[in-house]
């Protein structure tokens, strides 16, 4: 005699079988029940989780490997760099397009041209000049007529990934390949090395809190690091963080959370900002959630989705 327990549902169901094909038939219709099991707790999961968030708008598929988006309050606009091509190769095919923050219509395509593999973006103080990552250079963009002003080389810079902006107007790059963080002081045409250890753990996602007065650096290597703007010490944010090829990084300031997304995985995480805890606020289940932004108005994050060409806009409803 062969007895098979199979669980569904809290209830057990017992089968005495006496025959080999009885018993072979038992294991098939057992699997069933455990794949219909697996899959009802896999489709509560993701219900659950967009119980947090409603989907607004995706733009059509027309960028090209859009690595960031950067919203600008003063047009109502949003940047989106698009590498088109090769992340490290200098092709002249990048450019950075305009986006409607409404519906997600593309206002302008191709609005600045002439780049390599374009990445985070940062804009000035007084809201006039745009930077742009561009692997060794940080590209300086007049906003009111679209054209490119200038271009800061970073000394010994191998992958430049993000940009962020202080509240003084200094702009601050993140080197992935090397380590390094640089600085373009406010009215100054120098891009000069400002932090470089292997502490900073392949550093990507910038975000400048103001508040404490740090740069809070998301890592490529699995980690959460806020370095001290004054005296440049480097602390962990906590023990209760996201580990995974994190990417982009923004703040819910009115929350005290931290949005950052995971490359790889496809989420979104909510991290508490003392690094208490984490949630996953959006699965996506597919690779390429890059550089977002966080529009606190209007409860809206924004990612661009590095391998399906295009935006995906949700709004946060807790």
């Amino acid at each position: 005699m062969v007895i098979i327990l199979a669980y569904k549902s809290d209830n057990k169901l017992l089968l005495l079988l006496r025959s080999p094909h009885l018993f072979f038939a038992a294991l098939i219709f057992t699997s069933i029940i455990l794949e219909t099991e697996l899959n009802i707790t896999t489709n509560v999961a993701i219900a659950q989780e967009s119980d947090q968030v409603q989907k607004l708008w995706e733009t059509p598929a027309q960028l090209k490997t859009p690595e960031s988006v950067l919203y600008e309050p003063i047009e109502n606009v949003l940047f989106v760099s698009s590498i088109d091509g090769k992340p490290d190769e200098k092709d002249g095919q990048g450019f950075v397009s305009k986006v409607s923050p409404a519906d997600g219509s593309i206002l302008e395509l191709s609005w600045v041209v002439g780049l390599n593999a374009p990445k985070g973006m940062g804009v000035s103080g007084d809201n006039s000049k745009l930077y742009v990552s561009d692997i060794t250079d940080l590209v300086e963009i007049d906003i009111a007529s679209g054209q490119i002003i200038n271009r800061h080389s970073a000394p010994e810079g191998a992958f430049l990934n993000d940009v962020a902006s202080d509240k003084q107007g200094n702009i601050f790059v993140s080197d992935t390949g090397t380590n390094t963080t640089y600085k373009l002081e406010n009215n100054n045409t120098a891009l000069r090395k400002w932090l470089r250890t292997p502490e900073l753990n392949s550093p990507n996602g910038l975000y400048i809190d103001n508040i404490t007065s740090n740069l809070v650096v998301a890592s490529r290597g699995g980690s959460l690091s806020l370095v001290d703007l004054q005296n440049k010490t480097i602390t962990k944010l906590g023990a209760e963080v996201p580990a995974g090829s994190l990417d982009g990084i923004q703040a819910d300031t009115s929350q005290n959370l931290y949005y950052v997304t995971d490359w790889t995985a496809g989420k979104v995480y909510a991290v508490n900002s003392d690094g208490t805890d984490y949630r996953t606020l959006i699965d996506l289940q597919k690779q390429g959630t890059a550089d977002l932004e966080f529009i606190e108005s209007e409860r809206m994050v924004i990612m661009p989705m590095m391998q399906d060409n295009k935006l995906i806009a949700y709004r946060v409803l807790e």
